[in-house]
Formats: structure tokens, C-alpha cells, sequence
């Protein structure tokens, strides 16, 4: 079994696309929105929503951003039911993501554990992401 993707609300596309395309360099695979009726029959929400799907080296992350009547908050806290974080994989040194991740302001978040630090970032809507070299 192979993970395909991971799909996340947004509450502001633009931002987020920036952050995953610009900061982390993502590539937009295509766009497409979902019908009122769509995202009702399958997420039991009634409104319009526009989905992005980003190219990873395997897989892919899918962003939607409701567009109406839906009220989304930032995740704050990992302590909720679902998604705790995700990993992934930078391609360089994580010293030199790290310190560029800090100088655009990315909440940066590290522990250390057996002798080895483990980062985490988080996102423009405070959804965990573990960075891995």
C-alpha cells in the first residue's frame, strides 16, 4: 500500500498556495472546483469549494478552500481528532531549510530525542509538518 495524497482545508488558498509552491516549491498539478451539491454529498458541507492538487517527488497534497456559509479555524493546537502532522522530506540540509524557514517567519518547533533533533514547521494554518532531510 502506497500513500496517494493528503488533502487539507484552507482558509485562504492564496496563502497557502504561496507557502507550499514558494517556500516548500511544490508544483500545482491542476485546479477544479466542486459543486455545492459535490462537497454536500461528499463532506456533508454545503458550499462550493476550490481544490488544488501540489506534485510531491511521490504522491501529492490537495488543498480546498470552501467558498461560502462554512466557518474553518486554524488547527492551534495537534491535541485534536485526525490529522496530528505529516513528514516530509526537504531534499537538503535541514540546518539550511531550518534557517530559511525562520528567516520568512515559519514557526519553527524542534525536540530532541536519542541524541538527535526532530524539527517540526507548521503551516499557514497551523497544520504540523515534520521536516526530514
Amino acid at each position: 500500500m502506497k500513500l496517494d495524497h493528503v488533502a487539507l482545508i484552507v482558509s485562504d488558498m492564496e496563502t497557502s498556495l504561496d507557502f507550499y509552491t514558494r517556500f516548500l516549491g511544490l508544483e500545482i498539478k491542476r485546479e477544479f472546483e466542486l459543486s455545492e451539491e459535490e462537497s454536500e454529498n461528499l463532506f456533508d458541507v454545503a458550499s462550493p469549494a476550490r481544490a488544488v492538487q501540489l506534485l510531491m517527488d511521490t504522491g501529492m497534497l490537495e488543498l480546498f478552500e470552501f467558498r461560502r456559509g462554512v466557518e474553518t479555524r486554524p488547527a492551534g493546537s495537534p491535541l485534536v481528532n485526525g490529522l496530528f502532522h505529516y513528514a516530509l522530506r526537504v531534499g537538503q540540509p535541514i540546518e539550511a531549510f531550518i534557517e530559511r524557514a525562520r528567516k520568512v517567519h515559519v514557526p519553527v518547533y524542534s525536540i530532541v530525542r536519542g541524541g538527535k533533533t526532530i524539527y517540526f514547521i507548521q503551516d499557514p494554518d497551523g497544520v504540523f509538518i515534520e521536516v526530514k532531510t
